[in-house]
């Protein structure tokens, strides 16, 4: 759609054209980069970033406990960057998907990804694409959130003890076989779940990782699941993503002049593909972006939990997915079911586990848009006492494990209720006499 055609089609949500987006996408990661270059003196910062670089970055990799805060920042933006100029340079209109590849990939620049790790990944996906004869902007989304593997590029080259330089050839090998593999799959992911979890991407990384871990364990390759949590920044953090959040609401509100189509969005069930920056407008999706934001803020200070690496991460990512299947009314009910799942059963809001399960298992939101909040509250229940198990079966080498565990969750619901519908069309008579 041109951006002519999308000024005409959503008015009352506030049209911003690509070089709009792409400036201001810009912004926001180079305001990572800027807070990060203030909190850390220049030769802490550079010494940082190079342990972030050599770190195995799988699950969980604080890179603000690994590097220091700057260090963390600074690694983010970059990483952002790098999926902004991907998309600059393919020539693909910033969408809903694209801003919500963008925010995810920075986000998960402060625990597990890297500004180089990230590159075979993305050139393994372009040369799937040169192979079928296909345009590389059609894989592009594949390419931005098939960075969940990143920490396999990191493990090989420095996880298991390999010189230096071999290290690096057969990690940059390994990103580069993962992420020719990965287009394929994903395809037929997104049939399991039928676009019920967002991040389809994140299941089929997950599935690929178990195959991974399974094949690096059986030639004695060991690979454990990382602990690093940071405490000490929850303070400055907590107040930096609270302005991060609201500048996003408030440059909507200025865009959209108003509320602009926030209600009509909140009414959508958010199932993949649902771009509401295409059908509600720039102005709208980014006041959802703020509002979706202060949620996960909000829940953060409700659980008891820290702001670091990996919660502000999970904030960013629900941000980038407000212009793509998430709204307030859609994350809420997911994420009570987590939270009170959380006291239910053996864990506690605060702890790592549960608190980041809140966070990303809003990916199952388009199901509490379709059937209800009470269908998302057992949605958010049960996708908890998955994501607790699913880590160790790809041992943290896919970063978005939730995406695991959310399209096993939604593949689970759906499936039962896909059943239930047809039942009751074969059982007419039944269900009257019921």
């Amino acid at each position: 759609m041109s951006e002519r055609s999308q000024g005409q089609a959503r008015p009352s949500g506030g049209s911003l054209s690509r070089r709009g987006w792409l400036i201001l996408l810009t912004v926001y990661m180079l305001a990572l980069i800027v807070l990060g270059v203030i909190l850390e003196p220049s030769q802490d910062l550079w010494d940082g970033l190079l342990r972030i670089f050599q770190a195995p970055g799988v699950l969980i990799s604080d890179y603000a406990e690994i590097g220091g805060l700057g260090s963390a920042l600074v690694n983010a933006g970059l990483v952002g960057i790098g999926g902004i100029l991907l998309a600059q340079f393919s020539g693909v209109d910033f969408s809903g998907a694209i801003v919500a590849a963008v925010f995810t990939m920075a986000g998960f620049g402060l625990f597990g990804k890297n500004v180089w790790s990230i590159w075979p990944i993305i050139l393994g996906v372009a040369l799937f694409g040169r192979v079928v004869r296909r345009p590389f902007e059609r894989y592009i989304i594949v390419a931005m959130f098939g960075t969940a593997l990143a920490p396999l590029v990191t493990q090989v080259a420095f996880g298991f003890g390999l010189p230096l330089l071999l290290g690096l050839l057969l990690g940059t090998l390994a990103g580069v076989v993962v992420g020719f593999v990965l287009p394929s799959l994903a395809v037929y992911m997104l049939r399991l779940h039928q676009g019920f979890s967002l991040y389809n991407v994140g299941l089929t990384c997950g599935l690929l990782g178990i195959v991974v871990i399974a094949l690096l364990e059986s030639v004695g390759l060991e690979v454990s699941l990382a602990g690093h949590w940071s405490t000490e920044y929850s303070r400055v953090l907590g107040i930096a993503l609270l302005v991060y959040v609201l500048s996003m609401l408030v440059a909507g509100l200025v865009l959209a002049r108003g509320l602009g189509r926030i209600r009509r969005l909140v009414r959508e069930a958010g199932m993949l593909p649902s771009d509401f920056i295409e059908s509600h407008g720039a102005g709208t999706a980014l006041i959802n972006m703020g509002l979706v934001g202060l949620v996960g803020w909000g829940y953060i200070l409700l659980a008891g939990g820290v702001f670091n690496g990996p919660t502000v991460g999970g904030v960013m990512t629900m941000v980038g997915f407000a212009a793509f299947g998430k709204h307030v009314l859609n994350v809420l009910p997911v994420m009570a079911g987590v939270y009170l799942g959380s006291w239910v059963l053996v864990w506690e809001p605060g702890q790592a586990g549960p608190l980041l399960a809140a966070l990303f298992a809003t990916t199952l939101a388009p199901l509490s848009g379709r059937f209800g909040p009470l269908l998302g509250v057992l949605a958010g229940g049960i996708h908890l006492t998955m994501v607790m198990r699913t880590g160790p079966w790809h041992a943290g080498l896919n970063l978005y494990n939730n995406g695991l565990a959310g399209g096993l969750t939604a593949t689970l619901i759906v499936s039962v209720i896909t059943w239930w519908s047809s039942w009751r069309e074969e059982h007419p008579g039944r269900e009257r006499r019921g």
